[in-house]
This record gives structure tokens, sequence and C-alpha cells, in this order.
């Protein structure tokens, strides 16, 4: 069995270096390569360019593999992060998997309607309530008059999230995910927790309350028009 083909890795922008990790099959960080900026972030474009240019082929020597698929970290505060909430009228009908997945839809498609230069990065479910009864957002219940769903969403402009893609294309490298490093921190349970260690924990469905899209569905938007809101 070749291991690396279980392989993970992930590429770590911050303001002062690039770092490049391996995370195996066993979920152990097994390679690390920092690389100093030679700006800064600001010249995010450029130093992506070099790092690929510079340091592509002898990453894949010392792996003994070829970097296929990566992940994309960013560690910056300049991102948008904001909070939507959404109530529907469930009318004494059973609130299920589908109702709840409806109405994240619903709330998606409203934001990125109106925020169309951003693209959702996380969205994280931060309270579900049911006959505005707080409870556990794996909760269904037989019979409700309401659910409603507060979710925060934090972002990276859309021309950013372009630029990486088709950067990391050019080399024929696709973008499995992008992540943001103040996000995955919320979940460091002690002060050794590494980021790539985090993210994997999202990736790997351990965070609960993180949404993924792994399919598109059409939706009948109007119904939820008038039940959506900015409250934060």
């Amino acid at each position: 069995m070749n291991k690396n083909l279980y392989n993970k890795y992930f590429i770590i922008l911050n303001k002062d270096e690039i770092i490049f990790k391996c995370l195996n099959y066993k979920n152990k960080i097994s390679f690390t390569r920092k690389y100093t900026l030679k700006n800064s972030l600001d010249n995010l474009f450029e130093e992506l360019a070099n790092f690929f240019t510079n340091n592509l082929i002898e990453l894949e020597k010392s792996l003994k593999n070829f970097i296929k698929e990566i992940y994309i970290i960013i560690d910056t505060d300049e991102n948008l992060s904001v909070n939507l909430s959404a109530k529907y009228k469930v009318q004494s009908e059973k609130i299920n998997g589908q109702k709840i997945n409806d109405l994240l839809s619903t709330l998606k498609y409203q934001f990125t309607k109106y925020s169309n230069d951003q693209k959702v990065i996380h969205m994280m479910i931060s309270r579900l309530l049911v006959d505005d009864e707080e409870k556990d957002f794996l909760f269904f219940k037989e019979a409700s008059d309401s659910l409603t769903l507060e979710v925060n969403f934090k972002c990276l402009k859309n021309k950013t999230v372009q630029f990486i893609k088709k950067l990391c294309s050019n080399y024929q490298i696709s973008v499995k995910k992008i992540m943001l490093a103040n996000h995955l921190r919320q979940f460091i349970e002690n002060p050794t927790d590494d980021v790539v260690i985090l993210a994997n924990k999202i990736l790997s469905g351990e965070v609960k309350n993180e949404v993924f899209w792994n399919s598109k569905k059409p939706i009948n938007y109007g119904f939820f028009e008038k039940f959506f809101k900015f409250f934060n």
C-alpha cells in the first residue's frame, strides 16, 4: 500500500511566512517547511507564485510524491464575519434534517445574493431554536410551530479565492478547501494544538455545527424572504 496516497497537504499563509505541512494517513504532521516572505501578505499573489516556482519540485522530491491537491489556511484578520438568522413557521410539521438543510440553503442564498463580492469560507450554526427554545443543533422534534437558525458566515473576497485557485491550477494543483486560521483557533483545546490538526477536525466532520455543501439543490427561496434578517 502506498501510504502517501492518504497524505493531506496544507499551505498556511500568514503575515511573515508561508508554511507547508503534510498530514499523513495517521493524521499526524509528518513534514513541515517554512519560507520567510520577502514582503508581506499584502503581496499575496506574488509571494504565493514565488513559493510554487521556487519550492514545488523540491517539496515533491522530499515527499516522494506529487502534490495534486492542497488545503489553504489563511491567517488574516481581513475577512468578513456576519451573523444571520432565519425563522421558519413549521405549523406543527415534523422538523427533520431536510428542513434544516433547506433553511441553511436559504440563508446562504440570501447572504450571497447581497454580498456577491464575498466567498463563504466557513458557515457555522450558532444557535438552533425550536418554538423559541434553544436546542442542540442535532435536535429533531415530532411537532413544532417554529424553527429558527442563527448562523455565522466567515468570508474572503471572491477575487482572492479565485486568484489562489487559478494560481494553484497553473501548477496542476487543485485547491480542496480554503480555511481561515482565526476560525480554526476557536476549536483549540490546549496550547499545543496545531492549526492543521484543527483544520482536519473540520474536514473529518468532528465539528458538528460546521456546514458543508456537497451538492447544489434548487430551493424556492421566495417563501423565506420575509423571515430573513441581519441581526449583527
